[in-house]
């Protein structure tokens, strides 16, 4: 790669004299190039990892294309990620050289505005220059061989849980636990939207949590086993609307993990929760995506719809136990 490409916080290096070596894009075109880097001096509050695993988040391909904002290029993505800790600034008190850790897709949080002190974190509104609420851009994210950031958005990773299967809960994980836990009771019914790196993790919670999970995805006749094998009680088309129709009304729960802008689908979607129930939105579309809500429905239904935000630490280290309990 040649040096004129170069980023103001990770400075080009050869890669003899390189802290790393990332995977970053120059552009908005899907290709990655080899990066080598220096990092800034360690700070006290921050830790490095030897990055052993990053998971692929469809953010990470938003955020690459500008279709959330103007990227920074070059850009390193990656916020499911999961190493060793080498490096550990001298204030850091919860982690040590040697553990396993890692981090989602926060990288900082004030610590003084009214959603922190809360306990609500991911919904910090008091991060300022020259930190940034979400791990990467201006900062690299995991596509790298090392990470460094701050020690209190870095989490431990519990001995059972194994390192190739981990990275991925550190946000689709905690991003479908943490509303789920937040609002379902066992025994209570809940439907799944979209079957993909989220949904079939929130298969696998619903289940777990005791509740009776049906499973929406539009390749019903190709997922249908495996979906029954991570727990699905029914499997269900996502894109038939007469399917959809005759369902309506059936859950306590719904979390959807689509980005749909199908107005026709969404609000069919919507019309499966039962009177009284909750709709979680947790997919997140490209910017400009506008749907048309039959608010009709949610008054007359009485149905609470809403988003969820990724989760706090503590949500993360919560979802983190759960999953080495229940496998």
């Amino acid at each position: 790669m040649e040096s004129a490409v170069n980023h103001s916080i990770y400075p080009h290096a050869e890669i003899q004299a390189a802290d790393a070596v990332a995977k970053a894009f120059i552009d908005k075109t899907p290709t990655m190039v080899e990066y080598p880097f220096k990092f800034p001096e360690l700070k006290p509050y921050e830790v490095r990892l030897r990055i052993l695993y990053t998971g692929l988040c469809h953010s990470d391909v938003h955020t690459v294309k500008s279709e959330w904002y103007p990227a920074q290029y070059p850009i390193v993505p990656g916020h499911e990620v999961l190493g060793i800790v080498t490096h550990v600034g001298a204030e850091v008190k919860n982690l040590k050289v040697g553990d396993r850790a890692g981090f989602g897709p926060q990288r900082f949080y004030c610590e003084e505005c009214k959603a922190c002190k809360k306990g609500d974190i991911q919904l910090c509104t008091g991060v300022l220059v020259p930190e940034t609420l979400f791990l990467y851009d201006p900062y690299f994210g995991g596509y790298a061989t090392h990470f460094q950031g701050p020690s209190k958005t870095c989490v431990k990773i519990p001995e059972s849980l194994p390192s190739d299967r981990t990275a991925p809960l550190l946000c689709a994980g905690v991003t479908v636990f943490a509303p789920l836990k937040r609002f379902v009771k066992e025994g209570q019914s809940v439907g799944i939207i979209g079957i993909g790196g989220l949904g079939h993790l929130a298969v696998k919670y619903a289940k777990a949590l005791g509740c009776r999970v049906t499973a929406y995805t539009s390749k019903v006749a190709e997922k249908k086993d495996e979906l029954t094998k991570l727990g699905a009680d029914e499997v269900r088309s996502s894109i038939d609307l007469d399917e959809l129709k005759a369902n309506a009304g059936s859950h306590h729960f719904i979390i959807n993990c689509l980005s749909t802008n199908n107005n026709p689908l969404m609000n069919a979607y919507i019309d499966l929760t039962r009177r009284d129930g909750r709709f979680c939105q947790v997919g997140a579309p490209a910017n400009g995506e506008e749907l048309n809500i039959n608010l009709r429905k949610l008054i007359g239904g009485q149905i609470n719809l809403f988003g969820s935000m990724i989760g706090s630490v503590k949500d993360t280290e919560e979802m983190l136990e759960f999953s080495a309990k229940h496998n």
